[in-house]
């Protein structure tokens, strides 16, 4: 992807804040992309942090506009770039590859990778949306988190990071030239048959609710997670409403 303009740095706290930061002082192209080494204060969804390894790891964030797309259609630029994450993995062939709701990549059942989209709007449209994305790649050990992996410790291989990142670039563009081309259903059903654990019994929980079997039976299309419990009853649940556990 030559049109792509990569901005590398040797360390920085946050690759997304440093690209919001850059987007207040000049005008970006899609597809700016601040690729480090060394993040120091990484983060995932509802707060959490994202450890990675300095030169183990592909931690990057990218910069795309958008033309005529709802607020309510922001879900699927989520889903696209999961899925960009997910083609990436399957062409490198990491094994046993699945998306956990929202947008986790897991192999094997331990997550390898994961993704943050932090959304501008204006009116009742989506402007822009920098999409942070840390790769495990080559890591051998995850001290004190049991449910983490690498894409080395998943294949056995060890891999070249530049070239992960030229897969992943492409894959992004490949994906979110459908959410530009409005080509959602066929997004949304790409995305809910390469769920983690769909269609089996897993364990989940709410503020409300002790933890509960139920059937994971895919996601809306507004992005609300849907499961199914003994009695065949179906609910939705947002993000912050509940917890997955393994």
């Amino acid at each position: 992807m030559s049109l792509v303009n990569i901005i590398k740095l040797s360390a920085t706290p946050s690759t997304n804040t440093y690209l919001k930061d850059l987007a207040k002082t000049c005008f970006l192209k899609d597809y700016t992309v601040v690729v480090t080494s060394k993040q120091t204060k990484g983060r995932g969804q509802v707060d959490a942090q994202w450890h990675s390894q300095p030169n183990n790891s592909l931690t990057l964030s990218v910069f795309k506009r958008f033309e005529g797309l709802q607020i309510s259609q922001q879900w699927y630029v989520s889903m696209a770039v999961s899925l960009a994450v997910f083609y990436t993995l399957k062409h490198l062939k990491i094994p046993e590859i699945s998306i956990k709701w929202p947008n986790d990549i897991m192999s094997r059942s331990k997550k390898c990778c994961g993704i943050l989209i932090e959304n501008t709007t204006k009116g009742t449209h989506l402007d822009s949306a920098i999409i942070g994305i840390g790769i495990n790649v080559n890591e051998m050990q995850f001290k004190n988190l049991p449910l983490a992996s690498s894409l080395r410790l998943a294949s056995g291989n060890s891999f070249d990071i530049s070239l992960v990142l030229e897969v992943l670039l492409l894959q992004l563009k490949i994906q979110l030239t459908r959410v530009e081309n409005q080509d959602f259903e066929a997004i949304f059903n790409s995305y809910n048959q390469d769920l983690f654990r769909l269609d089996t019994v897993a364990v989940f929980s709410t503020n409300t609710k002790v933890p509960f079997n139920a059937i994971l039976r895919g996601v809306t299309k507004s992005g609300l997670l849907v499961l199914e419990n003994e009695a065949s009853q179906r609910d939705t649940y947002n993000l912050k409403e509940i917890k997955y556990h393994f």
